[in-house]
């Protein structure tokens, strides 16, 4: 066992912190009480020295339900290749091979909790990422919309029901994973459908800064193209300032590029993981204070109820990504070994076997893992102040 330091804090209503008490517990402990931390809400704050206009206009107060609509954008985010390029098969797009709409919005119906109208941050297969497909001799188009304000209310806890309000790409927290194969032409689109300045900056890119990465006005859009030159597991974010502010507040994703060649047949899925403090759009909390929740994949202990499926035997490879803002993921499987690790995702950085893996923010990792025998393994972020957070989930081995 591993006791570790914690603070019980039983989740309460958004508004109302609660009393801490400090105990020392166990990691099985820390395991079942994982995600019931939740900080309590202070003022809105703006970071001295930003933008002007970068200050969110927005707070979850208690209000009306009737007044937060939490509707996904008109049409969802898509990736498909240019009109040239091959039909797709029916439901699908040919840049990812993940289903289309309406699959990328929201994974439920929008839920009133406490005076809220909010819902799940992203779809329910979420973690299941497309299939390989070869490289495209044709652009790959891949749309985004930037969503911001209180219609955007995602439920970042479960049990009970913790909204916030959010920034994100094509209504959903985390953002749609974009997956291609090196040496494919990403042809991307941004379109503003909020209040506030938005940017774009893929990690997988290598294009000037000052040439695309730059704010666009709400109402605007802004094209360009980029190549996948390097095989490995990336980061998406919006760049627009405060920068800390927009990405803690929702607005991140994966990028999969694939080696030519593609790898060897395993289940495979997608982890990214992320903090949020207080209720949204609070700079100094997150300059300054510990996270109230740290998540996989947009929600606190989203895999306990639902684990991730996995057979004894077979081989399973994981894409992760740390969204940060702030903490390092040290990714952890209870009763497994990785027995193939790439740094960022690149096959060149490939070892062998670890049992943790640090994620910094901003950078991503592939594993690669095989379950000895059936039965239930938790997965963690070891260090265990942010796992008691919310950032733990179940593999179910049958």
């Amino acid at each position: 066992m591993d006791p570790v330091q914690a603070t019980d804090q039983q989740a309460t209503a958004v508004g109302a912190p609660p009393p801490p008490s400090t105990l020392l517990v166990s990691r099985r402990t820390v395991l079942k009480q994982a995600g019931l931390a939740a900080g309590g809400v202070g003022a809105a704050a703006l970071l001295a020295g930003c933008a002007s206009g970068a200050t969110a206009a927005w707070t979850l107060t208690p209000v009306a339900a009737a007044s937060l609509q939490a509707t996904p954008s008109a049409s969802a985010s898509t990736a498909a290749p240019s009109p040239s390029a091959t039909p797709a098969p029916t439901g699908m797009t040919m840049a990812s091979g993940a289903p289309s709409s309406p699959s990328a919005g929201p994974s439920s119906a929008p839920i009133t909790s406490g005076g809220y109208v909010a819902h799940d941050p992203s779809p329910a297969d979420f973690a299941v990422p497309a299939p390989y497909r070869p490289r495209l001799a044709v652009p790959v188009e891949f749309h985004l919309e930037a969503n911001d304000g209180p219609s955007q209310a995602i439920l970042i806890a479960r049990s009970p029901d913790v909204p916030y309000a959010s920034m994100n790409f094509a209504g959903q927290v985390p953002a749609p994973t974009l997956r291609v194969t090196e040496g494919d032409t990403v042809r991307f689109t941004l379109t503003n459908l909020g209040a506030l300045n938005h940017s774009i900056d893929f990690h997988a890119a290598q294009n000037a800064w000052s040439r695309v990465y730059q704010e666009i006005k709400p109402g605007a859009s802004f094209s360009f193209d980029w190549t996948a030159l390097y095989a490995g597991v990336f980061m998406y974010h919006c760049g627009a300032g405060p920068v800390i502010m927009h990405i803690a507040d929702g607005m991140y994703g994966m990028v999969i590029v694939d080696p030519k060649g593609g790898r060897a047949p395993a289940r495979e899925y997608v982890i990214v993981q992320s903090e949020f403090y207080g209720t949204g759009g609070q700079v100094a909390k997150m300059l300054n204070d510990p996270p109230d929740y740290v998540v996989f994949n947009g929600q606190a202990n989203r895999y306990k109820a639902a684990p991730l499926a996995a057979k004894a035997g077979e081989l399973v490879r994981l894409y992760i990504v740390n969204a940060g803002p702030n903490s390092s993921s040290a990714f952890h499987v209870i009763g497994a070994l990785f027995s193939h690790y790439e740094a960022s995702g690149f096959p060149g950085n490939a070892q062998g076997m670890h049992q943790t893996i640090d994620v910094p923010p901003g950078d991503g990792a592939l594993v690669e893992l095989t379950f000895a025998e059936p039965g239930t393994y938790p997965f963690v972020t070891h260090k265990f102040a942010d796992a008691t957070k919310g950032a733990t989930g179940l593999f179910k081995v049958s």
